[in-house]
């Protein structure tokens, strides 16, 4: 937490936080601390992931682009967007099923990653270098040797072709 400045009763300070942080219950909590009932009044996420403010619009420049068909070049292709993701690897022959909502079995996978478990997502991209979908583990790396190579290892999160 860095303290930027007060004015009267107000304060204005910034946390550098990991997702999942409740800066309103952390607000209410410094006021618990400093002995008062402090409240948040405004919260600007200045960061989430890879972007900042400097690359965001406002709902009003959004709808301008939009009526005037500038939209498309003021997003991020999917790709970039998701870059944060780790990448999955699969199989060639498997990357049709996929497209389909299919889970995927351990045999589908052409390298396991090091580390997964549920809850932490994966980039699996088409033959054409798009992401084809966003996959999550039903299971950790600790149980990949046990498994049978038909065990299901990922689910598909979000199919995106």
């Amino acid at each position: 937490i860095d303290f930027i400045k007060k004015e009267g009763t107000q304060v204005l300070f910034e946390v550098h936080c990991s997702a999942g942080t409740y800066i309103r219950t952390l607000s209410h909590d410094i006021g618990k601390k400093l002995g008062c009932c402090a409240h948040m009044v405004r919260l600007t996420r200045t960061q989430v992931g890879s972007f900042d403010l400097e690359h965001t619009l406002t709902l009003e420049a959004l709808e301008i682009a939009k009526e005037d068909g500038s939209l498309s070049s003021k997003l991020f292709p999917l790709e970039e967007a998701l870059n944060f993701l780790p990448v999955l690897r699969v199989k060639e022959e498997y990357l049709e099923s996929i497209s389909h909502g299919v889970a995927l079995s351990k045999s589908y996978l052409e390298t396991f990653p090091d580390r997964f478990e549920p809850g932490h997502y994966f980039r699996v991209f088409g033959d054409n270098n798009k992401i084809l979908a966003v996959v999550e583990p039903v299971v950790t790396q600790d149980t990949l040797p046990s498994m049978a190579s038909e065990d299901i290892v990922f689910k598909p999160k979000r199919v995106l072709c």
